[in-house]
Parts: C-alpha cells; sequence; structure tokens
C-alpha cells in the first residue's frame, strides 16, 4: 500500500492543556458509574453509622470507599505527572505532527515516534484536545486548535479504517 495522502502539523503544548487532556482521560476512564458507586458506599456507610452499627461491616466499606476515593485520585495523579514530566523535558512546547495513510509520526526535541494507525485503538475527542489511546492507560495529546479541518477529518478516518474506534 502506497502512501498517498499526508498531513503535516505542528502541535503546542502548555501545562493548562495538559490537564484538560489528563482530566478529559481521567472522566471518561474512571466513568460516572465509578463515582456513583463510591457516593452509594458513602451513603452506605453513613447509614450504617447513624444507626450505631460497629461491625466489620462498617470497617469494609469504608475500606472499599477510602481505596476507591484513592484509586481515583491515583490514576488523576499518575497521568498528569507523567504528562508534565514529558512537557518539562521538552525544550520548546511543540512537536510536529505528520500523518499519511499508513502511519503517524510525532517529532519534538525529545525524540521521534512513528506507529501505524492500527495503534491507535480508541479516538477520545473533547472540546479542546483529542486523544490518541493505545491501551487504557496509554494515550497521546493532540491538541485541537492546532488541527486544521481536513486534518481532523483525515485523522478520524484513518483511525476508523485501521479498525480504531472514535469517541466524541
Amino acid at each position: 500500500m502506497v502512501a498517498t495522502t499526508s498531513h503535516e502539523t505542528t502541535l503546542i503544548y502548555s501545562e493548562a492543556l495538559l490537564r484538560q487532556a489528563v482530566f478529559g482521560f481521567w472522566r471518561r476512564s474512571v466513568g460516572i458509574g465509578f463515582l456513583v458507586a463510591l457516593l452509594v458506599a458513602l451513603l452506605g456507610l453513613g447509614v450504617l453509622i447513624a444507626q450505631g452499627m460497629a461491625s466489620w461491616i462498617v470497617a469494609v466499606v469504608a475500606a472499599v470507599l477510602v481505596l476507591g476515593v484513592g484509586f481515583a485520585i491515583a490514576v488523576y495523579i499518575i497521568h498528569y505527572r507523567n504528562s508534565l514530566r514529558k512537557f518539562r523535558q521538552m525544550a520548546k512546547p511543540q512537536a510536529t505532527f505528520l500523518a499519511d495513510d499508513i502511519s503517524f509520526t510525532i517529532t519534538s526535541d525529545i525524540g521521534t515516534t512513528t506507529l501505524q494507525w492500527s495503534a491507535v485503538k480508541e479516538l477520545w475527542q473533547f472540546q479542546s484536545v483529542w486523544l490518541f489511546l493505545y491501551s487504557k492507560a496509554q494515550f497521546t495529546t493532540l491538541p485541537l486548535g492546532c488541527l486544521p479541518p481536513d486534518t481532523q477529518a483525515y485523522i478520524v478516518q484513518c483511525v476508523r479504517a485501521a479498525g480504531g474506534k472514535v469517541d466524541g
């Protein structure tokens, strides 16, 4: 297969953009269902305590609640710190994005990565950023303001053609 079309653009990053990307990832990863489950556990714990119950059930519900909240916080902090670490390694907070029919390449002053479109399992679209998800825990941030409309459409087409899911 010969690449017939290519798109190139400069991606410009900022800490605010990375916060938005990580928060979007966190919100979709953790999900509203998980937060509702934590709220139900909190309400259940409150009812048990209000009834004067002091059994092992109270301890289990409290432990589940603490672990759940800790997990949700850890997911955000770990991804945010990793994103900031990579951002701060860059002398210039920008990268070149080059896409063709077969693959895409992202180049910055800290390195170059070329992946085939099939590596993108999902494309998550948010208001100011898009995320290429390679697994449940790995993603690349694309600042949407840096992607011209024709490049955006091309990315969606390539992700879908390679079997990836596009989730807006």
